[in-house]
């Protein structure tokens, strides 16, 4: 007898889920030593996937553990996120001081540095400890055992069942509805957050097209590698514009600790030209990157991608 349609949706689903869980699984201990900064980008990817799957397939898990499950998941991609970007900026920063810097700018980039360097050393505290309590409360583990306990080592059957077809669609629809709803806010690069927001519906689209792309032979392919581009746009936007919130703020706490230690904040001065000059750069970067996005998002558009 044949398996039933929901039977092969959930064997789809728990294929996809016991990948991404084995990846996890295989960056923790990579991400421990936080030595090698695509190790904490992998895992907060892997990471990223996993919550997708686990919300499109919540159907086929048991319902308490699905709950615990993606509540772990959530904390692993928190942690892992200020660390990732604190790694983020403190390359850009590193790239920039070797690019022949003007004297005058490298005291304000090595106190940046410094300072960086600093946070993600706490940051590396922070996701440790995550991992300790990941590890502790063996959930990765017990994710593995229950994937390979449920799932079946026979391929999926052609033609696919309506139910999985039905399913991808609903799925993929839903992210879709769920991105083109921040439309409204891209004739904006003011709504910065709005923008962020945007690129993290983009992000669970992408996943969600790349969970069920091997259903479609190729044809979700073009999209996948639109919403990529759209992605790394709005990323470069991103990281430029957290580096021209922050910079003010950067300058306030500096001046604060200089005026403890010497009682006056003359020592600020020497540090100056060197973060006007990082905030113009970024300026010219998130400007940059917002035209790219508003042309990227026309041509689409033009090509009717959406529809």
């Amino acid at each position: 007898m044949g398996k039933s349609s929901p039977q092969v949706l959930c064997q789809f689903g728990i294929n996809f889920m016991l990948e991404q869980t084995q990846r996890l699984l295989d960056e923790l201990p990579g991400v421990q030593l936080g030595r090698d900064i695509e190790a904490i980008h992998r895992m907060r990817v892997a990471s990223r996937r996993l919550a997708t799957g686990l919300d499109v397939f919540r159907h086929c898990l048991p319902k308490k553990k699905s709950k615990l499950w993606r509540d772990e998941i959530r904390k692993v991609t928190y942690a892992l996120g200020n660390a990732r970007n604190l790694d983020i900026q403190i390359d850009q920063l590193t790239d920039l001081y070797g690019e022949k810097l003007d004297a005058t700018y490298k005291p304000g980039y090595n106190r940046l540095l410094l300072r960086l360097k600093q946070s993600r050393s706490k940051a590396q505290k922070k996701v440790n400890k995550t991992a300790f309590k990941l590890k502790e409360s063996q959930a990765l583990e017990e994710m593995v055992l229950w994937f390979e306990k449920h799932r079946e080592a026979e391929t999926l059957p052609e033609p696919y069942p309506p139910s999985l077809l039905q399913k991808s669609y609903r799925a993929i629809t839903e992210a879709l509805e769920d991105f083109l709803m921040h439309t409204d806010f891209i004739a904006s690069e003011a709504d910065t957050d709005k923008l962020h927001a945007m690129r993290i519906a983009g992000k669970r689209l992408r996943y969600t097209m790349e969970i069920f792309a091997p259903l479609y032979g190729g044809e979700l392919d073009p999209f996948i590698v639109a919403m990529k581009e759209i992605q790394d746009i709005l990323g470069e936007f991103h990281d430029a514009d957290v580096w021209v919130a922050w910079l003010p703020k950067f300058v306030d706490m500096e001046k604060a600790r200089i005026e403890d230690y010497f009682g006056n904040t003359g020592p600020l001065e020497r540090l100056m030209p060197g973060i006007h000059n990082l905030m113009e750069h970024n300026e010219q970067i998130r400007s940059d990157a917002y035209q790219s996005f508003l042309m990227t998002w026309q041509t689409l558009a033009d090509d009717n991608a959406w529809q």
